[in-house]
């Protein structure tokens, strides 16, 4: 007859299930952290549908801050180049002109300085990384110009100026690439920027310009025509309508 062992072997029984009451406890604080989670999810989607409902404002204006203003004035007093047959504006270089050399090298190494500085110390101000892609753009340096814009939209997705130079940036990096199916992406990506420019803001109508040019580059004519007549509404009188019409055949 084996004995009972009151060893190590001994200690080794099964505690008792734990009563209903308990299982009941747990399982109810294991839904704790899922309502708190929807409760999280339902006043983002308050807080979107608030903004979608609130009208917008466009994001405009020099940036209130002393380097920010410096670098402005700096960049104003240089006219950087135009964009060839593209229409650009912005609060920096104000109305691109048509002009083959890009900004003093200095001049514009000193603003962009200035304005890294005021970055810095107003991090959630979209117009400051949109400033420093402005001067990536006038200076042919489009990937930096286009992660700039980019940084500049997470902040405001609706910042038109920003849609706008990174379209340009893009349609301009287009023409400098040597492989058709991606200088066909460049290109369509642009197209999609000028399109997201809302009608309320400043450079709509610039944006139209360079979408309609842009539409019938890459073969979409009808709808190129469409938005030529709509720029022409906007704008018909100008030697932008002009050359438009000129290059799309649309009637003023």
């Amino acid at each position: 007859m084996r004995a009972v062992s009151s060893g190590p072997q001994s200690a080794r029984v099964s505690a008792p299930p734990p009563a209903l009451e308990e299982l009941d406890r747990r399982l109810r604080w294991r839904f704790v952290p899922l309502l708190i989670f929807l409760a999280m999810m339902l006043g983002l989607a308050a807080a979107a549908a608030v903004s979608l409902l609130r009208p917008r404002h466009p994001v405009t204006g020099v940036p209130d801050d002393p380097d920010a203003e410096a670098a402005f004035a700096l960049v104003r007093a240089e006219k950087p180049a135009g964009m060839g047959a593209l229409r650009f504006r912005s609060e920096l270089t104000g109305e691109a002109v048509p002009r083959v050399s890009p900004p003093a090298a200095a001049a514009a190494d000193r603003a962009d300085a200035l304005l890294a500085r005021a970055e810095a110390r107003h991090l959630l101000d979209p117009r400051l990384p949109a400033a420093r892609a402005h001067l990536d753009l006038a200076r042919r340096r489009f990937e930096h110009a286009e992660r700039g814009y980019r940084r500049a939209l997470l902040l405001a997705p609706y910042y038109g100026e920003a849609r706008l130079g990174l379209g340009m940036a893009l349609a301009l990096d287009a023409e400098r690439e040597v492989n058709p199916l991606e200088q066909r992406s460049l290109r369509l990506q642009a197209i999609a920027q000028f399109a997201a420019v809302p009608e309320y803001d400043p450079v709509h109508a610039h944006a139209l310009h360079d979408r309609a040019l842009l539409l019938a580059v890459v073969g979409r004519r009808a709808e190129a025509e469409r938005k030529a007549r709509d720029y022409m509404r906007l704008d018909g009188q100008s030697a932008w309508a002009e050359s438009l019409g000129v290059r799309l055949g649309a009637e003023r």
